[in-house]
């Protein structure tokens, strides 16, 4: 994440985590061709990377996550407004020579 938002790369990082169950995997067959797979997103890999990509949907003031303990989200959001103001002081200051 920290290469893509740099621009050392183009490809952002995958997030996704898959899991296969009642099978044996990786192996020859895509995930596709699989029983039973599920596709886990977390939020808050999902939000950092739209955020470092500037497709960011969401308003540092009111970051619309799902979870349900109260004083765990509002941690989280201060963290996630914390972490979205650092970067943006970061955006503003001169980047040094590369060597």
């Amino acid at each position: 994440l920290i290469l893509f938002q740099k621009g050392q790369t183009t490809t952002p990082p995958p997030f996704e985590i898959f899991f296969c169950f009642g099978e044996e995997w990786p192996d020859q067959k895509p995930k596709e061709k699989k029983l039973i797979t599920v596709q886990v997103v977390p939020v808050a890999a999902r939000l950092l990377l739209e955020m470092f990509s500037g497709e960011l949907s969401w308003s540092a003031d009111s970051i619309p996550l799902q979870i349900s303990h109260p004083d765990l989200k509002d941690r989280m959001v201060e963290q996630f407004k914390e972490l979205y103001q650092l970067w943006q002081s970061q955006q503003r200051l001169p980047q040094p020579p590369a060597s």
